[in-house]
């Protein structure tokens, strides 16, 4: 018996290995590639290890975006633009090194792949680094990219001084790149640029067919502004942050599609003239300055947030004057950022009858406010469909200061929706409550909670932040039941 139970571990031994069936070997390329453009693409390209067959298989993904996390493993998600985990200059640039070498690797691979949708640097190159961006640029040109997200800029962490970091030349992007060798015209429809620079001697003749454009921190004038403008005639979106060379802003092409122009914080701006026959909305955020609105029959949404010391004069001028130049619009969106209490409107209210929507967000609302500013607005908005209010109490506890309100009566026969987010039953805010059930005579829902709403920018994008008053929880209930007993049985109401 022995015996033959070593000569059948014999036979065992000497039999043949059988090749074990991976089933995702025998899957079609097609369902393979798939597979590759659900995973990040640091992910993806972990899956070259595999087998000969999977080698070059991550190649197939189509949103190639490098940054720190992807390329270097350092840095954290919620960081996409960390760049350095030491602090010495020399570290930094052989980081800097490391980075390029392994993105040319992985383009040297990508070039043999299909067509790429979208390609994204999160990384701080500049100047020096030219001919590295050029070239990856240039490959996801030739495979068709439509969508170039560029930010090389600096990602402060708290944890590391950078406060003797050598600056950077800002990187020339090259317009004439976007248009593959032998075409006429460029795939490229989405275009995003911060830290870099827009040089006189670029072509805006390959930025033709640009449907969105968003400039960060680009070094670019008035006159190249309005150079770029008469060759994007399909440009829909145009986006303008922190371009501090921009001083008399001119976006003056009649015919084009621009639909949404956002004006944020360009720090020497002074005036801005407008003459674009599509636009629908404007955002600016940043200095009073000088509106001239020559031509714009459709913009009917506006978003204004006045900053610096211009910032109560800014809100005054939005709630009196800025409308009425305007008289196809319908949706004001005001952010007033310390103005509320310390407003001086005018005795004398010129109505403004062609606004139906007004949104205002008030930061912070404090029980010292004395709400003069509701009262003015139900005058001045005598045609007023909806309001939004979006309050920002202080989260921290004090003893409320007795503020004596005189409220005017200003009974408003239009206004059907209120909307309040933000209100935790603070006193002044019960009070602001009160006098608008007591006064919009036709309303007809309101909707309101404790919940911050916050603009996010383009149309009606909005998010919910959680209440940041823990005092809240305490007194919730208590809240629900009066919201309950003052609200009329004829307004429907939505506690969220």
């Amino acid at each position: 018996m022995k015996e033959k139970k070593m000569g059948l571990s014999k036979r065992q031994k000497t039999a043949p290995l059988m090749p074990m069936e991976d089933p995702l070997m025998e899957l079609p390329d097609g369902i393979l590639s798939s597979i590759i453009s659900l995973l990040s693409l640091k992910e993806a390209v972990k899956t070259s290890i595999l087998s000969k067959r999977w080698q070059l298989i991550w190649t197939s993904h189509s949103d190639l975006c490098f940054d720190a996390v992807n390329v270097l493993g350092s840095g954290r998600r919620a960081e996409p633009h960390c760049v350095f985990n030491c602090q010495n200059e020399m570290d930094k640039k052989l980081q800097r090194n490391r980075f390029i070498k392994r993105v040319d690797q992985f383009m040297q691979q990508r070039c043999w792949g299909p067509k790429v949708n979208s390609f994204a640097i999160h990384f701080h190159l500049g100047k020096e680094s030219t001919s590295h961006v050029d070239h990856w640029l240039s490959c996801a040109v030739m495979k068709a990219v439509e969508n170039i997200d560029l930010n090389l800029s600096v990602w402060f962490r708290p944890e590391v001084d950078f406060s003797s970091s050598t600056a950077l030349e800002n990187y020339r992007f090259p317009c004439w790149l976007l248009a593959a060798p032998g075409k006429t015209c460029s795939t490229v429809k989405h275009l995003q640029l911060a830290s870099c620079s827009l040089g006189a001697s670029s072509c805006p003749n390959f930025l033709t067919s640009l449907v969105t454009l968003e400039l960060r921190s680009v070094t670019i004038n008035d006159e190249q502004v309005k150079t770029l403008l008469s060759n994007c005639l399909l440009l829909e979106r145009l986006s303008l942050h922190l371009c501090n060379d921009l001083v008399n802003l001119n976006i003056a092409e009649p015919k084009a599609r621009l639909k949404v122009l956002n004006i944020q914080n360009c720090l020497r701006l002074e005036k801005i003239e407008i003459c674009a026959e599509n636009l629908v909305l404007l955002e600016y955020t940043g200095f009073l300055i000088k509106f001239s609105l020559k031509c714009v029959p459709k913009l009917v949404e506006v978003f204004l947030n006045f900053t610096g010391e211009s910032r109560i004069k800014g809100v005054t001028y939005a709630l009196t004057r800025f409308a009425s130049y305007l008289p196809q619009l319908e949706t004001l969106n005001l952010l007033c950022v310390l103005g509320m209490k310390a407003l001086k409107l005018p005795e004398n209210v010129v109505a403004i009858t062609n606004v139906r929507r007004l949104m205002l967000t008030v930061f912070p609302f404090d029980d010292e406010d004395e709400l003069c500013w509701i009262s003015y607005i139900l005058k001045a908005f005598p045609l007023l469909q909806k309001l939004q209010l979006n309050l920002f109490s202080p989260s921290f506890i004090r003893k409320p200061r007795e503020v004596e309100r005189h409220f005017p009566k200003c009974p408003h026969k239009h206004v059907t929706e209120v909307e309040i987010n933000g209100f935790y039953g603070n006193q002044h805010e019960a009070e602001l409550l009160t006098y608008l059930l007591g006064n919009l005579v036709e309303l007809k829902t309101l909707v309101i909670g404790p919940r911050q709403k916050v603009y996010k920018g383009g149309f009606n994008k909005w998010v919910y932040e959680e209440p940041s008053c823990s005092c809240y929880k305490l007194r919730a209930e208590s809240v629900r039941e009066w919201l309950k007993i003052v609200v009329p049985l004829t307004v429907h109401l939505e506690i969220c």
